[in-house]
């Protein structure tokens, strides 16, 4: 049971393993782009806290966390890593390091 960040441009599946895009376009895209990687991470990371458990991300983060709590390993694509960026925000959550804001 593994949660790894993987470089979209540099990373080649080799069939069978679980992966999660969570750059541009997806629900789980960082929605800050500017600053430097920490900043972006750390703005992300207040983002996610703030958003209730039936937000569309939170929704998403607890099926990766199902999954993940069956055994699945999962792969999350961006572009940044090996940079720490949001990818690491999105690991935590599944791990229930970080919580959503409770009603």
């Amino acid at each position: 049971m593994t949660i790894r960040v993987r470089n979209k441009k540099t990373w080649e599946n080799e069939g069978g393993e679980f992966v999660e895009y969570v750059g541009k376009g997806s629900v789980l895209e960082n929605p800050y782009t500017h600053g430097c990687r920490r900043k972006l991470k750390d703005q992300y990371k207040s983002y996610l806290t703030k958003l209730n458990e039936d937000s569309p991300e939170w929704k998403r983060i607890n099926e990766l966390k199902k999954l993940h709590e069956t055994g699945v390993d999962l792969n999350l694509l961006c572009s940044c890593y090996p940079d720490p960026c949001h990818s690491n925000v999105i690991s935590d959550a599944i791990t229930g390091k970080i919580k959503p804001k409770k009603d």
